[in-house]
């Protein structure tokens, strides 16, 4: 009769826990994206501190290359107007800070968070992490990445992005090719725009191949992402929506439907203001952009966008406007979530001989 009762209550208790694992639904962390992780090296340390002329230097140790930062002083020099010029030098070849994976605006906030050295299969990479110097307010949290290619040092490599979340994991391999990724996660409310929206995040990939960052997309040019409900930074999260590289349930308990994040589309679509990269990709309007020129035609407009891709200014993008009497083919340089960053697209676009205006994404389109 005892072990009648013992057995009871194991089943019993087997089947409370198994209905709770459903009611909760299937939390996942960070790490647990990761197909293959970045192992750390060490942690580079401030060593020194050494003036040269007008410029204060800062020198790590622990590193495998020979790595310092610097700041200019002078007068002359304003936080809004004239910053400071400040970046780094990594076995004596030198770098600026960004806080984007089109690396066209230099930053000039310069206090590190975090700095690791980490391998990956055979390869060597630094890491720093600032703050995103428009992002400075207590309701903004994100994080601008440095990633430093080391493995060979006399050819170093750069790339950088922004994220909320902080930390080495976001790093690894997301797609079984055998080349570095990294996870970009960023807020972003519900649909029906509830007060909890905070606790939403866009979770997509990128890949490093070369010199460049590139959104991991799957055979219809959709990025793979993660729609996620999750704590601060999303370092512990649960699936609403997601279209990854392998299967996750979602806050049901059950596999979450691979769902494209934007609906089948048409290419220019004239019947919608939707942005497009030159190639006809849609790509998700955050604020602020750079509107340059129209055009009669598309062809134009993608030749246009050649030419500014070409002259590094930022990254170009395409929308219509079907309001006109004639469809025109509006471009643009910069999707940004900060007006003063879009103003130094507008800045960099002056200097060059183009004539730009500033346009709220969000309000005229």
């Amino acid at each position: 009769m005892k072990y009648l009762i013992l057995l009871s209550y194991l089943f019993f208790g087997i089947i409370s826990i198994s209905f709770a694992q459903v009611t909760a639904g299937t939390s996942y962390n960070i790490s647990q994206l990761s197909q293959e992780t970045v192992t750390i090296i060490q942690e580079p340390v401030v060593k020194d501190f050494r003036e040269a002329s007008d410029t204060s230097f800062t020198v790590y140790e622990n590193c495998s290359v020979p790595f310092e930062t610097y700041f200019v002083n002078g007068a002359q020099y304003d936080n809004i107007f004239n910053p400071n010029p400040t970046g780094l030098y990594l076995n004596k070849q030198h770098f600026n800070y960004f806080c984007g994976i089109e690396m066209s605006i230099k930053q000039n906030f310069n206090n590190i968070l975090q700095v690791k050295e980490f391998s990956y299969l055979s390869n060597k990479y630094l890491m720093i992490i600032n703050f995103r110097e428009d992002c400075l307010g207590d309701g903004c949290k994100y994080r601008c990445y440095n990633l430093f290619d080391i493995t060979i040092p006399e050819k170093i490599i750069q790339v950088s992005f922004s994220s909320v979340f902080e930390g080495t994991e976001t790093f690894g391999e997301f797609n079984s090719d055998g080349v570095i990724d990294f996870l970009r996660v960023a807020p972003k409310p519900d649909k029906d725009g509830n007060e909890d929206g905070f606790e939403n995040y866009l979770l997509t990939a990128y890949t490093i191949p070369r010199k460049t960052a590139k959104q991991l997309t799957n055979s219809d040019k959709q990025a793979y992402y993660l729609y996620v409900k999750g704590d601060e930074e999303a370092r512990n999260f649960q699936v609403l929506q997601a279209d990854w590289f392998f299967s996750m349930k979602d806050t049901s308990g059950n596999v979450a439907p691979k769902t494209s994040y934007f609906a089948p589309y048409i290419s220019f679509d004239p019947l919608y203001k939707y942005l497009y990269s030159p190639e006809g990709i849609r790509i998700e309007k955050n604020r602020w952009s750079v509107f340059i020129e129209d055009f009669g035609d598309l062809k134009a407009a993608q030749d246009f966008c050649a030419k500014i891709r070409a002259k590094k200014i930022g990254e170009p993008y395409i929308m219509i406007d079907q309001y006109s009497n004639d469809i025109k083919f509006q471009t643009f340089v910069g999707n940004c979530v900060s007006k003063k960053t879009a103003q130094q697209y507008l800045n960099t676009l002056s200097e060059k001989g183009y004539r730009g205006k500033l346009r709220d994404l969000k309000k005229a389109y």
